[in-house]
């Protein structure tokens, strides 16, 4: 059976088109009240015929997937210019984050083609605020209406919540973030909208803003008179930091960071009881909230996952070759990027894609400023003294001062057991010490590498390079193992940066990093059936999974719209791009989300790239 949306909704039809989100008409203490009030906009939405999500699951046997149509931002190369995607059904358009312009642009994808037909730049939502916007870094649409967060230009000052008509795209309200707000969720009834503030600190690293929530209740009014909007503030916690601990989360407080500045939110999931689970990916933790009280529930770690038994990965990009292997007492923190939301059997789950990521602060002085404060100079290096022109390239050449960084590799380990598995001395297959073709060469977790590991203690690695489910009590229900590694690399390319396509500079390049990096999830119920799909960030490429039993997805199919054999760039230096025009035979490189939708009675997803800057719009072949 196909559905249709009416072509022009009135009022009163929009408002029957919403109640279909909920039980209630008008009760703002019930998380799914209809919004009245956005109804009450008129929203003009347009004819979108629908698949039908709802037949037997035995329909679904495979999947494949079909490149349809690609629109390339207009953009330099590797400049953010397509990163989130969002579709709206009501203005049956794509909605996608291009950090370059600091804007979103608007896109039409008519079944065979994608084309940019407007955009929505910062500058009326600066008016509005009275604040200084920089980038955009998030968008969602539902409902006819689109929510985008602006972060200041000022990063470590407020950003701001942009709510626009999709019909018309005219700004209808602004309203106050915290600290970088780095994503925008939204409630399905479009009555809540989220955003999750990182909170980044300063290159210098002497500003820290905390981390913290931002939700908007457009139940009683699209203005900041009378939405009602609540920070959640993380302060609450400061006191906790030894229980959060022995829960597991990550809280190294560098600078002696309070637990408020050292959580950074990086992506909200919301269940279907309106719960908003929070991934803090620096503290390998979910945080979650209840979405009508803004209160905070819990936050727990999720532990850590072990390289030492059937999963397996390749820790040098030194070697030349793609050579996986289990290590003794090596572990990953899962510090998820991207998490989704699902329901199967009236139960929640998250989704997780374990990208992994460190913390490092740069600011550009010059060396002998950056000396003086004790800081890691990462320019050219400068020594005082010699001629005159030395010294004065030493006062006044500007170039990267590290203020803070929690990554080194295995070899900068200065105290790590000799009876440790991985010691030189202990006569295992392993050397941490060696920096080249053994562990020494992964990126491990470490602040001080002076740090004691004694013989029994596991060393850190970032990410888990897998997608995981969870249950709502953070527990692992399941893990991917190396399988993302084993469908996405082949004997001629593995572990490929996103940059570069010349074998020599690329294969084998992100190794020693967090291999094909999983970055962005995406869940649709097709055919009955709970669809998962995974995008890997560096290496290329999107999974898709059947989830229907969370405890044991089923691995469906895998796409690479990357054509690994011609330049990146039209004019490239030993495989760089040299002059930032990106070469469309290149095909997607980067992809940092994915968004499933419905429209001429089919299913798709849009991929956005970063580095690429291409929105890829993919129809899902169904077996």
């Amino acid at each position: 059976m196909k559905m249709l949306n009416n072509k022009t909704l009135s009022a009163l039809s929009l408002a029957v088109a919403l109640s279909a989100c909920s039980d209630s008409d008008n009760d703002n203490n019930d998380p799914n009240a209809v919004v009245d009030t956005i109804a009450a906009l008129e929203i003009q939405c347009v004819e979108t015929v629908l698949a039908n999500a709802d037949a037997d699951a035995d329909d679904v046997k495979g999947l494949s997937f079909e490149l349809v149509g690609s629109y390339v931002a207009d953009a330099e190369f590797d400049s953010s210019a397509a990163e989130i995607v969002s579709y709206d059904s009501c203005s049956d358009k794509l909605y996608v984050v291009n950090s370059q312009s600091s804007a979103v642009d608007v896109l039409d994808f008519t079944g065979t083609a994608v084309n940019k037909t407007s955009s929505l730049t910062s500058n009326g939502a600066a008016a509005k605020s009275g604040k200084n916007l920089g980038a955009a870094n998030s968008v969602v649409a539902k409902q006819g209406v689109v929510a985008v967060v602006f972060e200041n230009d000022n990063k470590q000052e407020n950003g701001v919540i942009a709510l626009y008509r999709s019909d018309t795209l005219a700004l209808i309200e602004t309203f106050e973030a915290g600290a970088l707000p780095d994503m925008v969720s939204m409630t399905d009834n479009a009555r809540y909208i989220l955003a999750a503030n990182e909170g980044e600190p300063n290159g210098e690293y002497t500003i820290d803003p905390e981390g913290s929530v931002t939700i908007v209740d457009l139940s009683n009014g699209l203005t900041v008179d009378t939405a009602d909007i609540t920070q959640v503030s993380f302060a609450e916690l400061n006191n906790q930091a030894a229980q959060l601990k022995d829960d597991g989360v990550r809280l190294p407080s560098p600078k002696g960071a309070s637990v408020a500045e050292d959580l950074e939110p990086e992506y909200i999931a919301i269940t279907a009881d309106n719960k908003a689970v929070v991934a803090m990916q620096e503290n390998n933790a979910f945080m979650t909230i209840d979405i009508a009280s803004g209160e905070i529930e819990s936050v727990k770690g999720l532990g850590t996952k072990r390289w030492d038994g059937e999963a397996k990965l390749d820790f040098t990009n030194e070697d030349g070759n793609y050579s996986p292997q289990s290590v003794p007492q090596l572990v990953g923190l899962y510090m998820p990027d991207a998490i989704s939301a699902f329901e199967v059997g009236g139960q929640s789950y998250i989704i997780s894609a374990n990208e992994g990521d460190g913390r490092e602060y740069i600011y550009e002085t010059t060396q002998s400023v950056c000396d003086a404060a004790g800081q890691s100079w990462d320019g050219d290096e400068f020594q005082p003294g010699g001629d005159d022109e030395d010294a004065v390239k030493y006062q006044n050449e500007v170039d990267d001062c590290i203020s803070y960084t929690d990554e080194a590799r295995g070899a900068d380990l200065e105290n790590v057991a000799s009876d440790h598995p991985l010691s030189a001395s202990s006569g295992g297959a392993f050397d941490i010490s060696d920096e080249d073709n053994s562990v020494g060469r992964i990126k491990v977790v470490y602040a001080d590498t002076d740090t004691a590991i004694a013989a029994s203690d596991d060393i850190l690695t970032f990410g888990a390079r897998s997608f995981s489910i969870w249950n709502l009590e953070t527990e692992l229900v399941y893990d991917s193992g190396d399988e993302l590694a084993r469908r996405a690399n082949t004997s001629s390319y593995w572990n490929m940066t996103n940059d570069n396509n010349l074998s020599d500079e690329s294969n084998d390049n992100r190794s020693d990093d967090k291999g094909v990096e999983p970055e962005a999830t995406e869940i649709a119920v097709i055919n009955g059936e709970t669809i998962a799909f995974i995008g890997l960030e560096r290496h290329g490429g999107i999974a898709a999974y059947n989830v229907s039993n969370p405890a044991q997805p089923v691995y469906l199919n895998y796409i690479n719209n990357r054509n690994f054999d011609v330049d990146v760039c039209t004019t490239v230096d030993d495989g760089d791009c040299d002059d930032d025009s990106y070469n469309p035979a290149a095909g997607d490189l980067g992809p940092e989300s994915i968004e499933y939708f419905s429209k001429l009675g089919k299913h798709f997803i849009a991929v956005g790239n970063e580095v690429s800057g291409t929105t890829s719009v993919f129809e899902l072949k169904l077996n």
